[in-house]
């Protein structure tokens, strides 16, 4: 038996075909769990062992170190470990763009020890740049600069074809802003990641010969997941074969999720129009998942229009049917995903065998609470803990320092955020202050900058005399003289406290005294300015984060926590503060939500429930998959309902998703989910509604009989079976929610066409994130309640969305702005 024969005895015959490929391009699109990388290792070593190519004529790019080190073990397998896959160049993009750079420094105007500059660097060099020009963009803009910059090389575009392709004064001014970027890199002697590529596509363009050089060198091309390729590496790909036209790519259009990065599917889509000797190998055979959850796969995905046509199949027909269930809310969808893996365990199972999906991040915060409840060990991978989240420590550490003025770890976290002026130096003045008889706190420290300032319901000791001691004496007097703008803040900041005591005094309920610190600090403006690309996460975060509170004044169970923390006062404490019931009941949740985090994340070694978002679960799979939170405007989340390409990347998200799952997959969803802390009424999600019925089964605790559970809803509003109607304005109470996750920044430049040009050239209000879109300003004269001001009408509106600034006539206070989420329309 030859040792050809050996090989292909392991393959099937698609995966065959594509293996001995001869030469010329070639288009593996391989379905998920069909053995891509077997495919890919394979047709490497064949081409060594049976073609005769010489291992450093051939180059593999990928996208991980991970997977590069993997197909390089593979290959080297392959090959009966005798060191000719360490000859071969397998590589990811950015590594093999340093590497050409590196050797080609001088002609690249680089010196050959350039620095590589991470996003951090990015920002502060960008900050400079904006503060050595007295550009008047606030500082906050750098993260929006710093995504336009990395999308302009994501598209292969220099600072010139960014003043080409700029139509308007804001972009002309962003595009001067990448030109003086690229000039103090190159003044520091640094490229960032995206020069990376961009720096080698403009090598190859000013040197047209180094490019055929190097694809003389490499005879054969390979590159794993093609279809997240963006724009700039596919022009690589284009020099690296101009000597011939050996390019073997596999991937997956189907997989295509990340449009947000830059990545287009345009490039596998268009892969064969482009190479038109391209020969085309299909791998649907699927070795991971059961018949019964390809075919709900194929099912969802099937609704694409712009795809490459695929099915799946696999030889383990049948299985066990797709489990659903629909929670009356969605702490019910929680604890029933929680029950559920608790019993699997107790009838022998494993936690590590088992994932939950979720579209956001702020999903996953029930989903904790509900396992630790069950005593179910669990891990978060790509991201952090709810409770350790920055936009949820800083609101939380807000509430802790106006309820305890000792406080110093919580009153530093903040007292800057958002920015007021109160900088490193002033605050190491402060610090220093408190070792002062009589200070002693942060926040007395506070008090000695502010005149007359009385010490509100007896948290402070009455302030002391000057002490005698010199050492003493001239650390109050440093902080007595500080500067006008760090008094100014330090004055903002104790404004801020006393009215968050003083709504602690107030209010018996937590939720409004969190809704109105949210607004007086501007939080949500503080995240956009800062980091405008997450900015709807974190926003949707704070929004759990009212939820939770909500939730906790609800359960009985809270009760015991409130009495607990009663009970731990002494008998004659007769401070108003400390005794308010809203202060009881900020003590209780902030014990609660401390003991969360004591037990969350990854819970070190032995098993545990692996938790994360889809775009996370990329590559992974699990014998047993739970896909929560199955509903319109959750998943899928759409921007712009009437983006037909935002909700196909929706759809393969999904199909993402179901293919994970081996043996196992439950699909779950709620009736009503509790948003920025009030109800919302759902629809299923049209991806589980994609399905045949016949492949799922419906869990006899569901809260609905049928897997359309708002079918009769959707016709008393108009919308026929089958349809899902435009989001209605809530006739009692409710709130406008945009459920969307995707960065806002920048967007249009990672849409899914080959003209590159004019989809990059668009109207400015596409990059103004204020811009308020048709059907906004229908909120004028509409009237609405909040919980302080009363009723009242919409006289004006700013912005968009839930964080869209509302102008309302109280007839009780007059005019007030106040943030939309933080309104009930009543009609």
């Amino acid at each position: 038996m030859t040792m050809t024969q050996d090989w292909l005895q392991h393959l099937n015959s698609d995966q065959r075909q594509a293996v001995t490929h001869p030469a010329g391009p070639l288009l593996v699109l391989a379905g998920a769990g069909s053995g891509k990388t077997r495919v890919l290792t394979h047709r490497i070593a064949f081409l060594i062992a049976e073609q005769g190519v010489a291992p450093h004529q051939i180059v593999a790019m990928t996208f991980t170190n991970k997977a590069a080190q993997e197909m390089r073990e593979r290959v080297d397998q392959l090959l009966d470990g005798h060191g000719q896959a360490g000859q071969v160049t397998i590589s990811t993009f950015h590594s093999l763009g340093a590497r050409i750079l590196r050797r080609h420094a001088p002609a690249a105007g680089l010196e050959w020890n350039f620095s590589i500059y991470d996003d951090a660097d990015q920002r502060r060099l960008i900050t400079r740049i904006l503060d050595e020009a007295g550009d008047e963009r606030a500082r906050a803009d750098v993260r929006r600069l710093q995504s336009y910059i990395d999308a302009c090389k994501n598209r292969g575009w220099t600072p010139s074809q960014a003043h080409e392709n700029a139509h308007d004064a804001r972009a002309e001014a962003d595009a001067e802003l990448y030109a003086n970027y690229q000039r103090a890199l190159t003044q520091a002697g640094a490229v960032d990641f995206g020069d990376l590529i961009l720096g080698v596509l403009v090598l190859f363009r000013e040197h047209p010969d180094l490019a055929k050089q190097y694809s003389q060198r490499w005879q054969h091309v390979l590159v794993d997941e093609f279809q997240d390729t963006n724009p700039a590496q596919y022009e690589l790909l284009d020099h690296l074969t101009l000597a011939h036209n050996n390019l073997t790519v596999v991937g997956d259009d189907d997989q295509a999720i990340y449009r947000w990065r830059g990545a287009t599917v345009a490039n596998i889509l268009g892969f064969e129009d482009a190479n038109e000797a391209a020969a085309r190998v299909k791998l649907e055979q699927n070795y991971r998942s059961t018949s019964v959850i390809l075919e709900a796969a194929n099912d969802v995905i099937a609704r694409n229009d712009r795809r490459h046509a695929k099915k799946l199949w696999t030889e383990r027909q049948g299985g066990e049917p797709i489990v659903a269930f629909t929670g009356a809310d969605d702490r019910e969808e929680a604890a029933y995903v929680a029950e559920t893996i608790f019993d699997m365990a107790r009838q022998g199972g494993n936690f590590d065998d088992v994932a939950i999906f979720y579209r956001t991040n702020a999903q996953g915060r029930l989903f904790e609470e509900q396992l630790r409840q069950w005593g179910v060990p669990y891990r978060i991978i790509g991201g952090l803990s709810f409770y350790a989240r920055e936009e949820i420590k800083d609101l939380l550490a807000y509430l802790r320092c106006a309820l305890n003025p000792r406080d110093d770890v919580a009153t530093a976290r903040v007292i800057n955020t958002p920015r007021r002026g109160i900088g490193k130096t002033t605050l190491e003045k402060l610090t220093a202050a408190t070792s002062v008889p009589g200070v002693e706190s942060l926040q007395g420290a506070l008090l000695l900058t502010l005149e007359d300032r009385p010490a509100q319901n007896d948290l402070f000791a009455a302030r002391r005399p000057r002490p005698s001691n010199p050492t003493e004496r001239l650390l109050i007097e440093t902080v007595e003289e500080l500067s006008g703008v760090s008094r100014r803040g330090i004055d903002e900041f104790w404004k801020i406290l006393e009215a968050t005591r003083d709504d602690l005094l107030h209010y018996e309920e937590l939720t409004p005294v969190l809704e109105r610190l949210i607004e007086r600090i501007s939080y949500f403006e503080h995240l956009e300015r800062t980091d405008s690309e997450s900015a709807e996460d974190r926003t949707r975060n704070v929004g759990e984060l009212l939820s939770a509170i909500e939730e906790f004044e609800q359960d009985p169970n809270s009760e015991a926590l409130i009495a607990s923390v009663q009970e731990a006062m002494p008998d004659d404490l007769d401070d108003l503060l400390t005794t308010a019931p809203a202060s009881l009941r900020l003590r209780a949740f902030l014990d609660r939500s401390a003991l969360v985090q004591s037990t969350d994340g990854d819970n070190g070694p032995g098993q545990a429930v692996t938790m994360m978002t889809i775009h996370g679960s990329k590559g992974l799979e699990f014998p047993t998959v739970f896909v929560a939170g199955l509903e319109e405007e959750t998943f899928p989340s759409l921007r712009d309902p009437g983006d037909s390409e935002e909700l196909a990347e929706e759809r393969r998200l999904a199909y993402v998703a179901i293919t994970r799952a081996e043996d196992r997959l439950y699909m779950t969803n709620a009736r009503r989910r509790r948003v920025y802390g009030q109800f919302k009424d759902t629809e299923p999600s049209r991806f589980l509604l994609d399905i045949d019925p016949s492949r799922l089964i419906i869990d006899p605790r569901s809260a609905a009989k049928e897997l359309d559970y708002a079918r009769d809803r959707r016709k008393r509003l108009g919308a026929p079976h089958g349809e899902f109607p435009e989001p209605q304005m809530p006739s009692q109470g409710g709130a406008l929610y945009d459920f969307n996750q995707a960065p806002s920044s920048d967007e249009h430049l990672a849409q899914d066409t080959p003209d590159w040009e004019s989809n990059f050239s668009q109207s400015p209000q596409e990059w103004d994130v204020t811009h308020t879109p048709a059907g906004d300003d229908q909120l004028i004269g509409v009237t609405v309640s909040h919980s302080r001001f009363g009723i009242g009408e919409v006289v004006s509106v700013s912005g968009s969305g839930d964080k869209a600034r509302l102008t309302v006539d109280f007839p009780a206070v007059g005019q007030q702005t106040v943030i939309r989420k933080f309104l009930k329309v009543l009609g």
